[in-house]
């Protein structure tokens, strides 16, 4: 065999001098993985912290009694979380799901008060709501429109609309058929609480377990992308636009039966706590990133956060003001784990081994050093 060309024993020899900083490397990438752990698992951890605070400090907290009040109040905001977060993981939105919910209610009420069948005005109530939704996601996905200028029109617009309908007035007294949806119980649990479980099955279902998870998570990553490997980039958003108008139609049903009144009061407020619980579970608010188990979580953690706000005696004010707090904490996060991915992070060189003496016949071979030319 050969001996080795001098030029390649030197290359060898001083790239095992060289020093490497493996710390120093791995530093944005160890800040990386710390947002995304953040992200996907500090909800978690927030709100067994939340649980376990409450536990001491309050001794109602945590009887069987406040606990199902609690479910009963995240109910229908669970139902609109799922959705609306597929909606985000898309890079949609929709701001108008209050608005939604209180057109649904004023329209059932005013369907019954004009001697309508009770199941005749839940449909027509319903498909108020879908179609609604099917006119934004029109919009959005087919028109190109933004999709916060559409549903910030819906949510200013389908109030109006209710206060057209409902003429400033309160229908009540549905009788206890339709009370059953609100206040009804089963197996221990009230009925809203049952149609959150469902919702969130078919979202762990469609989100985790079927492809649709993996098409929204590359719509919201890259649309231009997921176009060009055949994923439907309009029909998608248009009809989780559709599901979002039907989650809120049927929260609005919900706490219809709830108070046995529909009301203008219904939904004030909702579009917030909605994208609030699904920002602190993880969602990223500029798509692509996600999880359904997160999005449980954030919403549990409004829920626990406002009821252990009212057990301590704390004002409503107050309340609001923490909620805020928690969103742009939500959002800040959000940032810092979009500004980590945009560094570069380059890995370690590996120190060469040393080169081994060339021998021939036994003995170490004379490498020739290059003769510098004048």
């Amino acid at each position: 065999m050969p001996p080795p060309k001098a030029a390649e024993v030197g290359r060898a020899n001083s790239a095992s001098r060289r020093l490497t900083l493996p710390g120093r490397e791995a530093l944005p990438g160890i800040l990386r993985q710390g947002a995304v752990w953040i992200q996907g698992n500090g909800i978690f951890f927030a709100f067994v912290a939340l649980v376990l605070i409450l536990a001491l400090t309050s001794q109602q907290f945590a009887s069987r009694r406040n606990i199902s009040v609690v479910l009963l109040q995240i109910s229908a905001l669970g139902i609109m979380a799922v959705p609306g977060a597929m909606l985000i993981l898309t890079r949609n939105v929709d701001l108008a799901v209050g608005s939604v919910m209180v057109v649904t209610s004023v329209t059932f009420g005013a369907l019954v008060h004009a001697g309508s069948s009770l199941l005749m005005a839940s449909v027509i109530s319903m498909l108020v709501a879908g179609g609604w939704g099917a006119v934004q996601g029109y919009l959005v996905a087919y028109r190109g429109l933004s999709p916060i200028v559409v549903t910030l029109g819906g949510l200013a617009g389908m109030r109006g609309v209710a206060e057209m309908i409902s003429n400033a007035r309160t229908n009540y007294a549905f009788g206890p058929d339709f009370a059953f949806l609100g206040n009804g119980e089963f197996l221990g649990l009230a009925t809203p609480v049952w149609l959150m479980v469902v919702v969130f099955l078919v979202g762990y279902v469609v989100w985790a377990l079927m492809p649709y998870g993996r098409y929204m998570t590359a719509l919201g990553s890259d649309p231009v992308a997921a176009h060009a490997v055949g994923i439907k980039t309009h029909r998608l958003p248009f009809v989780l636009y559709v599901a979002s108008g039907l989650s809120a139609g049927l929260s609005g049903l919900i706490l219809t039966s709830e108070l046995d009144a529909s009301t203008l009061s219904i939904g004030l407020g909702m579009e917030l706590n909605v994208i609030t619980a699904i920002m602190l579970g993880g969602v990223a608010f500029t798509g692509g990133r996600g999880s359904i188990i997160g999005v449980l979580f954030g919403v549990a953690f409004i829920g626990v956060l406002r009821n252990g706000l009212v057990l301590l005696n704390i004002s409503q004010f107050l309340s609001d003001v923490v909620i805020g707090a928690a969103l742009i904490t939500a959002a800040g996060l959000d940032v810092l784990h979009q500004r980590l991915e945009r560094i570069t992070i380059v890995p370690p060189e590996e120190p060469a081994a040393a080169a081994t003496p060339v021998q021939v016949d036994g003995e170490p071979a004379v490498v020739a050093q290059p003769v510098e030319r004048r």
